[in-house]
């Protein structure tokens, strides 16, 4: 039997958590409740699918909490929030949440966001490619999903940083369209003002660089999209 997927909720509002939690029960999800950052990073990471995540909590807020979880894991996680404008939406991606909902939101959106993570989740898992490629002393194994830097630190990486990385490497030396990588990652298309792609790519640059200071390997080519920009080999 096919495990239910199993859901973190992290909300301090008592009923909107209740709502949800038995919204998604009804539609054949495993609900876990937390009302603070630290009562969630209490339950750990290990068996959860997915974590939905409020801005405002009191004690640590989820900014705090999707921090954590980026710096461990890869296991989507989507933002719910009364807080509203770019700013707050652009600083949760950037820190690496998969989507932002704002509150109020309407809860078959939130499913079919939901459905739509664990899809991309899932089909990364099975494609995932196998063997190691190497460039510049980085080593990437395909495999296990886990990107290495030339001092043998791990760097950790998102479903969607990972999605983008084997999506640049796949295309290496030709670059990728901003309308290419929206469709693949994101399953949209995404308008001129929307800048998902580019805060993804700022947050894979920083990861390359802060791991090993003045790296950049992805280049903006003008009106073409963006390119990987190291010479790749197959280890294994």
């Amino acid at each position: 039997m096919t495990p239910l997927p199993r859901v973190h909720i992290i909300e301090d509002d008592a009923e909107i958590s209740s709502l949800l939690s038995t919204y998604l029960k009804k539609r054949d999800f495993e609900c876990v409740v937390s009302d603070t950052a630290e009562s969630g990073q209490r339950q750990g990471l290990d068996g959860f699918d997915l974590f939905i995540v409020d801005i405002t909590l009191p004690g640590q807020d989820g900014l705090s909490f999707c921090r954590w979880v980026r710096g461990q894991s890869d296991v989507p996680l989507i933002i719910l929030s009364a807080m509203r404008g770019d700013a707050n939406r652009i600083k949760g991606i950037e820190l690496g949440a998969d989507d932002y909902l704002e509150k109020p939101f309407n809860p078959r959106e939130l499913l079919a966001r939901i459905n739509g993570l664990l899809r991309r989740s899932r089909e990364s898992t099975e494609r995932r490619l196998s063997g190691t490629v190497g460039f510049a002393g980085w080593m990437l194994d395909m495999a296990n999903q886990k990107l290495q830097s030339p001092d043998n630190t791990h760097v950790p990486l998102s479903s969607t940083e990972y999605q983008l990385i084997t999506l640049l490497l796949g295309a290496s030396p030709d670059p990728v369209s901003r309308e290419v990588i929206g469709r693949r990652i994101f399953e949209m298309e995404l308008g001129p003002e929307d800048r998902r792609v580019d805060i993804l790519v700022s947050r894979l640059r920083k990861k390359l660089s802060g791991a090993v200071h003045g790296a950049d390997f992805i280049r903006t080519v003008r009106n073409k999209g963006y390119q990987f920009a190291a010479e790749l080999k197959k280890l294994r």
